[in-house]
């Protein structure tokens, strides 16, 4: 049986220059964040992928060889959707973030704990550097919340299970 279950899981984003050293995250850093993760439809997207590999062999290799080069990542969030002219919520919060597309910088996803805890030192963090693509609409025409949905394109740096550090 698992042991850890939803909803056990923040994710923040962070404008790009918010983090110093995403290899160790502070807590003030992760906690200027903002929070996006009551937004969030479930399925999303946000992890560390297969890295690229190498199989060039030597002459005393014995088998076959995959060196990791390049490690990657993949990232694409959908969120609900407020009505037009509702007052704001963390779901117009969302939107406006990435409604001009375009907009780099970190998605913070913690595991573990629910999105209200707040983030403390020796927490494990995972981040991944993005800029955002142009969101979509989504409509499924059967009744279903409107959603927005945005790709997001890997820029080259993530971090994946580092402590928070003071």
């Amino acid at each position: 049986m698992a042991k850890m279950m939803s909803p056990n899981t923040t994710i923040w984003w962070i404008p790009v220059a918010g983090v110093v050293n995403y290899l160790a995250p502070k807590v003030a850093e992760v906690t200027a964040g903002i929070n996006i993760s009551g937004a969030i439809v479930s399925g999303y997207t946000l992890a560390a992928t297969d890295s690229d590999k190498d199989s060039s062999k030597s002459i005393i290799d014995e088998g076959n060889v995959d060196t990791p080069t390049f490690g990657n990542y993949q990232a694409k969030l959908s969120f609900f959707r407020d009505g037009i002219g509702d007052t704001a919520t963390v779901y117009t919060t969302a939107y406006n973030l990435f409604v001009a597309g375009q907009v780099e910088g970190w998605l913070v996803s913690r595991q573990g704990y629910k999105s209200t805890a707040a983030a403390a030192s020796t927490q494990i963090v995972s981040l991944f550097r993005v800029i955002s693509d142009f969101g979509q609409d989504v409509e499924s025409g059967s009744g279903a919340p409107i959603e927005f949905t945005v790709p997001f394109l890997p820029q080259g740096q993530m971090a994946v299970n580092v402590a928070i550090v003071p």
